[in-house]
């Protein structure tokens, strides 16, 4: 497909300038004289057919067409800066983006991110966290470290680790539990993001299972949007938390959160590495992978 467009550069003007509202910033941004960066708008203004800037006595403003203009330039200029850095980057082999959502950004990851460091000085890992689906075409990322249940058409999917759920709370609030009948007298603290999953268990799973759904409300306290947030809550003893394994693993062993009960049920989903299958047969990302087994196995043994 052909394109008719103007110049790149009139396009790297016009934005320079709507950015700035001034032709001199604009100029000496770029690196121009402003007589030809006017030179540049007034061509694109000409080719375009339409007028892009209002010139003040002492200051400019957009038109209506510069505002309409605008918002595709800025996309467009952003996303040729993107594709030229990916392509810059294809033969360095040092730089290891990781996706994944902030709960395990946080517990999982954010704490044990020095032994891959020490480990693999040569490799820079670079954690992306977010819940947003990635476009592996698109978007700058290796390989996804997500906890569902797919599927996910097109990518390699590597298991990694099942996760189940159990009251988690801090220890001085455990020592106050003798059964599970005893959660009526405290707060229940929800993390609402597992609400995405259809049939998600929740308090009310567990509490069925525990046999007491009849004398404890499972719907009554705190809801969060984020799970490390609530576990957050838990530790400085805010209510107790229906605490994913993996998430909690490395609170507990620092003696922050605790279960006071050993009934525990699925989570009906698990960790797993997703991406595209070249990206798996990287040097780099077969060292995360390798990587991401061992912690996790030595974080949650079987």
């Amino acid at each position: 497909m052909r394109y008719s467009l103007p110049p790149l550069n009139s396009f790297r003007a016009f934005e320079c300038v709507a950015r700035h509202m001034s032709f001199a910033k604009a100029a000496h941004e770029l690196r121009l004289t402003p007589s030809a960066l006017s030179y540049q708008i007034k061509m694109l203004e000409e080719q375009l057919q339409v007028q892009l800037f209002v010139r003040l006595n002492r200051a400019i403003e957009l038109t209506s067409a510069g505002h309409r203009l605008l918002p595709g330039v800025e996309a467009g200029l952003e996303n040729f800066s993107e594709a030229v850095a990916r392509v810059k980057g294809m033969d360095e082999d040092n730089v290891l983006v990781i996706s994944t959502g902030p709960g395990t950004a946080s517990k999982v990851i954010a704490p044990r991110i020095y032994r891959f460091m020490e480990a693999y000085p040569k490799i820079e890992l670079r954690i992306s966290a977010n819940l947003k689906l990635v476009d592996f075409y698109k978007d700058d990322v290796d390989l996804g470290l997500r906890f569902g249940r797919g599927p996910y058409p097109g990518l390699q999917v590597n298991f990694l680790m099942e996760d189940y759920l159990t009251p988690m709370c801090a220890p001085r609030l455990a020592e106050q539990m003798r059964q599970p009948d005893d959660l009526k007298n405290f707060t229940l603290l929800h993390e609402d993001s597992m609400a995405t999953f259809l049939n998600a268990p929740g308090w009310k799973d567990w509490l069925r299972s525990a046999g007491v759904s009849h004398t404890v409300w499972a719907d009554k306290g705190m809801h969060f949007s984020q799970i490390d947030h609530a576990q957050d809550a838990a530790i400085e003893g805010a209510g107790v938390i229906l605490g994913r394994k993996v998430l909690c693993a490395y609170d507990a062993r620092l003696g922050l959160l605790t279960n006071p009960f050993d009934q525990k049920i699925p989570a009906t989903a698990h960790y797993m590495l997703v991406g595209l299958e070249n990206s798996f047969q990287k040097h780099k990302c077969k060292i995360f992978v390798d990587w991401i087994n061992a912690e996790l196995e030595e974080l949650c043994p079987a």
